[in-house]
């Protein structure tokens, strides 16, 4: 199996920052295992975040002026910052490998809560609504499969023309639907995975509809049944299922993918497990005739 072209840097785990940390533990399996072939991006120039949000919210997580600085829910440090600056670039570089060769991974967490004005639910920037907002001759379509509905992407494509959302979740997180976004809330009450095909095959519809020019896949892990903040319940062949029928999409429209990691509440090696099967999802759907 050939490898996937990915993008993380130790800078993106920050040492004691539970969300931030675990990213070790995913790129160390996923050497081991083989499956990726890391490249190390350059933090993006705070100059090119200008207009994505709100100038007093930049500068306030730039600077670490509280309260805004730590707004995101975890406490401002320059490490977090940092980290978030790293990230970013990796979306940027791993977009534009995407756009020349199809398929990229960015090993990275912590965009899609975030709204204009502030951080949110752990997500300091938008690295989802960035890349909308540098590229606004892209058409960017956002597939959000996270326990928790993607709302600040969702607000973000109120101001992006270029910007569409499909989020499939089980916790709401403030996710209302719009022009360009929609919805599909996950009831624990029914059957979670059926339903899950159920709006897999309305995103594939939208996809279809609008032919975006680049998807963004958010490749959330709390869904996961064992996952303590999860309500959608899915087993870990049902994630497997879900990664591969995203894949099997973008690749069947020839559509450019790039994904990263979403959130996760479990053991680090748990979730290290459940990200590289994403990875296994991607590269069996790029082989598949």
């Amino acid at each position: 199996m050939s490898r996937l072209a990915g993008f993380y840097s130790p800078r993106y785990a920050v040492p004691g920052v539970t969300p931030y940390a675990r990213l070790a533990d995913a790129a160390e399996r996923l050497r081991r295992l083989g499956l990726v072939d890391f490249r190390e991006p350059a933090p993006i120039d705070p100059a090119r975040l200008a207009g994505l949000h709100e100038a007093a919210y930049l500068e306030a997580f730039l600077r670490g002026i509280e309260p805004l600085a730590s707004s995101q829910g975890l406490p401002w440090s320059a490490a977090v910052r940092d980290a978030t600056l790293s990230m970013l670039g990796g979306q940027l570089e791993a977009v534009e490998h995407a756009l020349a060769h199809g398929l990229a991974f960015n090993l990275a967490r912590g965009f899609h809560h975030a709204v204009p004005q502030r951080g949110s639910g752990n997500c300091a920037l938008n690295g989802f609504a960035l890349v909308a907002h540098l590229r606004p001759g892209l058409r960017v379509m956002v597939v959000d499969c996270d326990e928790h509905g993607g709302n600040g992407t969702e607000e973000f494509s109120t101001r992006l023309e270029n910007l569409y959302c499909a989020s499939i979740f089980g916790t709401r997180f403030g996710c209302i639907g719009g022009p360009r976004s929609w919805n599909f809330h996950i009831r624990s009450e029914r059957d979670a995975a059926a339903q899950y095909r159920e709006a897999l095959d309305e995103v594939e519809r939208l996809l279809r509809r609008l032919r975006p020019d680049l998807v963004l896949y958010q490749a959330g892990t709390d869904c996961h049944r064992d996952d303590p903040k999860n309500s959608v319940g899915l087993s870990t062949r049902e994630m497997f299922r879900r990664d591969l029928r995203v894949f099997g999409m973008a690749r069947e429209l020839s559509l450019p993918l790039m994904f990263c990691v979403g959130g996760g509440y479990q053991a680090p090696s748990r979730i290290a497990a459940l990200n590289a099967n994403s990875v296994r999802a991607a590269l069996l759907a790029r082989r598949v005739p």
